[in-house]
């Protein structure tokens, strides 16, 4: 291949990821800006110039409050969020070798959301901001560990066996969250910030969480872009992926790994936000094609405007009884339904 010709090959997805950028960008300031207090983009601008200046936010300055501990906080976990869920799906759709998987089917997300419920539940989230993130990571990791070793035989664990463990183990973890559910109705303020957050919501947050969904994210996506070209010839073949000398068993399961440390993380700090993972890596592959080297990065960009823009649609529209998840559901659900209907025809009927 000619420079050229190589340069040509690349100049696309770099467009491509570098609109989604400002898209993503744009969406942020936007998010920033709108609410009950109107605020323009030159008093934005002043506000973080003034901290990054090293100067402090006067409590008494209502602008500057909420801009610096209310919104900014709001569209940074939005943006991460969505990026976290955007990369942990095209680690599952490269896994699965299926464009329809996303961070969902293996059970980590409803692991997640079962450990976040059950900290709300207790009220452990009062005693340390922390403790709501640890226990949704740590059912996250849970159910990825028994999904694996459920389908595992011999040192060998089939792709489609993992999917039927997944889907058997979600609905389980989704059973037991329906079932601290009934239990919080007791607790009319619990049950209802519990259903809130199972919805996907972004309210209130603060830079603590910000901290730690970019913390988490960071790792994620680090730990899976240095395992990108293994997924990439995963995807191939596995049979291939032997012969370059890719530990196959050992380069899925780490992937499912960072995948399931991205649900989890992004679960914790703003609920149940699905789709997410499914549309944002399939649109982004026609788009800078299949090396996941550029797919992670352009797919969790992708995620990040989608919650991003959700979140202000919400705010906009929604008159406080719109949340972010059922948004996404009534975009994400059609879609699904499109790439069933579009791709039916390579199914095998019996």
């Amino acid at each position: 291949m000619t420079n050229n010709a190589r340069r040509a090959a690349l100049s696309r997805p770099l467009l491509a990821a570098a609109v989604t950028l400002i898209c993503l960008l744009l969406g942020m300031a936007l998010s920033v800006s709108i609410g009950s207090w109107s605020i323009s983009l030159g008093q934005i601008a002043d506000i973080i110039g003034h901290v990054v200046g090293g100067g402090a936010i006067d409590p008494t300055d209502p602008i500057g409050t909420i801009v610096w501990y209310g919104r900014i906080p709001r569209a940074l976990c939005g943006a991460l969020v969505g990026f976290s869920l955007g990369c942990a799906g095209a680690v599952m759709q490269g896994v699965f070798k299926n464009p329809m998987a996303s961070p969902g089917i293996i059970g980590t997300s409803s692991g997640a959301a079962l450990g976040a419920v059950t900290a709300l539940y207790f009220g452990l989230a009062a005693t340390s901001l922390y403790l709501v993130p640890v226990l949704a990571i740590t059912m996250a990791f849970f159910s990825l560990m028994v999904v694996l070793a459920v389908s595992t035989s011999g040192g060998l664990t089939s792709r489609y066996t993992l999917l039927l463990a997944g889907i058997a183990f979600n609905a389980i973890f989704t059973a037991f969250t329906s079932v601290v559910i009934v239990l919080s109705t007791e607790q009319y303020d619990m049950a209802r910030k519990i259903v809130s957050w199972l919805m996907g919501d972004l309210t209130n947050r603060s830079w603590e969480q910000v901290i730690i969904i970019a913390v988490i994210a960071l790792i994620g996506f680090v730990g899976s872009l240095l395992y990108a070209r293994d997924l990439n010839i995963l995807m191939i073949s596995e049979e291939q992926a032997r012969n370059f000398g890719v530990r196959v068993n050992w380069s899925r399961n780490i992937l499912l790994v960072f995948s399931a440390l991205l649900t989890g993380g992004a679960v914790a700090v703003a609920g149940g936000i699905g789709f997410v993972g499914l549309i944002a890596p399939h649109m982004m592959r026609s788009l800078v094609g299949s090396d996941n080297r550029l797919l992670l990065p352009a797919s969790g960009l992708l995620g990040g405007a989608l919650v991003v823009y959700a979140d202000c649609l919400v705010r906009l529209v929604g008159s406080g009884g719109l949340r972010i998840g059922v948004l996404t559901a009534l975009l994400g659900g059609p879609f699904f339904l499109f790439l069933i209907i579009r791709d039916r025809k390579k199914y095998v009927y019996f």
